[in-house]
This record gives structure tokens, sequence and C-alpha cells, in this order.
């Protein structure tokens, strides 16, 4: 699942400058209709258009997988901890009470 949400982020992480480049759009003629569609793709500056919302969607999910990710190393890093300490506590233990019958 790591390496998944790693591969995701990596590819979201790449997506991110084409996504904004899209918000620096022209329009291919200087006339309203032009205007208009250019303003609903790309946003006037009171709303961020279909592109920048776009972008902004991005940037989340973007943010959101680099804290799975995050989360995911730590939660393994505690597992892995853990996994070395039980396993050096059944060693500590069999060693102590060799002959004994303990594990």
């Amino acid at each position: 699942m790591l390496d998944q949400a790693r591969s995701m982020h990596s590819d979201i992480a790449n997506m991110g400058p084409e996504a904004t480049a899209l918000t620096q759009l022209r329009p291919p003629a200087d006339d309203p209709g032009s205007n208009g569609y250019n303003k609903l793709l790309v946003g006037d500056g009171q709303n961020r258009g279909a592109f920048g919302e776009g972008a902004y969607q991005v940037k989340l999910y973007r943010d959101y997988l680099a804290e799975l990710v995050a989360r995911l190393e730590k939660a393994l890093g505690i597992t892995e901890a853990s996994d070395a300490q039980a396993s050096a506590d059944v060693r500590n233990v069999s060693s102590e009470g060799e002959g004994k019958g303990f594990a």
C-alpha cells in the first residue's frame, strides 16, 4: 500500500505544473465570445475557473497523498521497531531460560 501511495503521489506531483499551466491560457481572439469562454476556463480574478479549480484539486490531492505517505511510513516504522523489540525479547527469554522449558 505504501508503494502505491508513493506512486500516486509522484504521478499527481507531476500533474501539478501541467494543471497550473492550463490556468495561463489566453483566448485565441480578442472577441467577446473567446474572452467569455476563456474566463470560464481560467478565471477572471474573482473565481478560479474550471482549470483553476482543477489545479486546486490537484494540489489538494497531492497534499493528501503526501500526508498519507508520511503516516504510512511512520506506521511502518513503528511496526518494524516493535517487531525488532519483540524479536530481541524472545532471544533474551530463550537465552535466559536455556534448558528450562522457556520459549
